[in-house]
């Protein structure tokens, strides 16, 4: 699961709790079905400098716990945060 919300986050360029929401309008929930789409918190995108370059997937927890261990992780190394 810590992979595909790293890949959401990345390929989205937005945290994966963001998905939740959107997958509740009719023209986003066909991509529900896509296999590596997670729309549950954990997942963030990593920011250097204003670029896209990867994303951050922790899974494990709730994801409260989640999504609190990827905002700490990525303010301890410095990305910049949405």
């Amino acid at each position: 699961m810590a992979c595909d919300k790293a890949w959401t986050a990345c390929s989205f360029g937005q945290p994966t709790h963001i998905w939740n929401s959107l997958m509740q309008e009719s023209h986003m929930a066909p991509l529900a079905s896509h296999p590596r789409l997670m729309a549950v918190g954990g997942g963030y995108p990593i920011f250097y400098q204003g670029r896209l370059i990867g994303g951050l997937g922790v899974s494990g927890g709730t994801y409260e716990q989640d999504q609190e261990a990827a905002v700490k992780a990525l303010s301890l190394t410095g990305f910049d945060k949405l």
